[in-house]
């Protein structure tokens, strides 16, 4: 009995020995656990992404020079692989490329009627739509109306709107280019019924335009309200200025006034029909890098995120070379390759349509997120790799990663899910297995490259 006491005692000392290691264990795992990586997604819907959110724009005279043929089976392959989107035909050479309604076609200089069946036929085998832009600042109502009535007929149901002119903030004020567009629209009416219409298209810091040019023209066939959107001169484009850009600036006011005036006056899309980094080309080394890429990425949240419906990233023409922010890189009218900003636009495709998502991500610097339907982009423009445990909106049975990556920033070896995309279209990727618990998921994401997880 006298030794029990004593034994008691040795235990409770023990215990109590003990007792400090474990709690201060459990308090750094719980302290590791609240530091670790984590992206949330919110259940609130916040826009919604749709098909064709991806698409190109290009100049005017790329169409009489027969860039869009459907013989070309490489770039057929190459805009297939972002599925049926839209093409944005326009540019400053919109208005310098006059319509020929007698021309043989296939010259730079002019469009004819054989140069708009070609393209007629480009868009039926990609499965594109097309935003036709029209010759205002040298044109006239009269030749526009005369090939509209021909770009309708050959189109058919690939065309999605007619554009009226390039950036008419340039020459032309706004209520002045309202007389203009009207004009426009009611000769082309009388001659294609049905045509709907896409504008003003302005350039960065226009917005002013929008609340007056829309209440006024929403009931004159205007169905896609849109604006352009350029970070700066490419002579001076860096990568930390371009990766700086999103939801700052004159973009984020740009995005908030189209949203703003969309919803005011129920015109059924925003877009932002001509965009890219940095114009005049773009800039060696940042336009056409992983890192624009990352920026595309991040970009094309910010339109989502603002109840837009797409943007168009421009590239292709003869007036600047080389294009350093094209999507896909020419020689001449020979596809040889595809840059930064094509595979940011892939990954994107690769989402798939449905309701956009705001996510919160903690313990990681430099990481934007956010889940389109029940998948989830990561986009990590920082210098380490980091994993994150991410918390989905819906329970899954399994999950594939599909890592956007390269050695560097400035790189232009980029893969997607160990694969590039080559110049004839061929894309093999091989995304990794992720482990899925429930509502839970880990995925990897390395430094200055982005993931999307596909969850099912």
């Amino acid at each position: 009995m006298t030794r029990f006491p004593a034994l008691l005692g040795s235990l409770a000392l023990a215990v109590t020995c003990l007792a400090g290691p474990v709690a201060v264990s459990q308090a750094a795992t719980a302290q590791a656990a609240a530091a670790a990586p984590s992206i949330t997604v919110g259940q609130a819907t916040a826009g919604h992404v749709g098909q064709g959110f991806a698409g190109f724009s290009y100049e005017k005279d790329r169409v009489g020079a027969g860039m869009f043929d459907a013989a070309d089976t490489d770039l057929v392959r190459l805009f297939r692989l972002l599925g049926p989107s839209v093409l944005r035909i326009g540019g400053n050479l919109v208005d310098m490329t006059p319509w020929n309604p007698n021309g043989a076609g296939g010259s730079a200089t002019e469009v004819a009627p054989a140069d708009v069946t070609k393209l007629a036929a480009f868009a039926r085998a990609t499965g594109w739509k097309v935003i036709y832009g029209l010759n205002l600042k040298t044109g006239t109502a009269a030749s526009a109306a005369n090939e509209a009535a021909f770009a309708a007929k050959a189109l058919g149901s690939s065309l999605q709107a007619f554009e009226i002119g390039n950036e008419p903030n340039f020459y032309r004020t706004e209520a002045t280019y309202e007389a203009s567009y009207e004009s426009y629209e009611s000769a082309i009416r009388a001659v294609a019924p049905n045509a709907v219409f896409e504008g003003p298209g302005v350039t960065n810091g226009q917005n002013a335009w929008l609340p007056p040019f829309t209440a006024k023209e929403k009931s004159n066939g205007l169905q896609i309200l849109s604006m352009h959107s350029y970070i700066g001169d490419g002579a001076t484009g860096t990568i930390a200025a371009m990766l700086a850009s999103n939801g700052k600036g004159y973009e984020d006011k740009d995005e908030t006034a189209l949203q703003t005036a969309k919803a005011a006056n129920q015109i059924p899309q925003w877009r932002m029909s001509e965009a890219n980094s940095f114009y005049h080309g773009g800039t060696a080394g940042v336009s056409n890098v992983q890192a624009a890429s990352l920026w595309s990425l991040d970009f094309m949240y910010g339109i989502a995120a603002h109840n837009g419906d797409g943007v168009n990233f421009h590239g292709g023409t003869s007036t600047q070379w080389p294009l350093n922010y094209s999507p896909i890189a020419y020689n001449g009218l020979v596809p040889v390759g595809v840059q930064g900003v094509f595979y940011g636009e892939l990954l994107w495709a690769l989402a798939g349509a449905g309701a956009l998502h705001t996510a919160t991500v903690t313990g990681a610097g430099d990481v934007t997120a956010w889940g389109i339907g029940n998948n989830v982009i990561v986009d990590n423009k920082g210098t380490a790799a980091q994993t994150f445990t991410v918390n989905l909106r819906s329970g899954a049975l399994m999950g594939t990663e599909f890592v956007l990556t390269a050695p560097s920033l400035d790189s232009t070896a980029i893969t997607l899910a160990g694969s590039g995309v080559d110049a004839h279209g061929s894309f093999h990727p091989m995304p990794k297995m992720v482990r899925v618990s429930g509502h839970k998921a880990t995925v990897t994401v390395p430094a200055g490259s982005a993931a999307l997880l596909v969850t099912m």
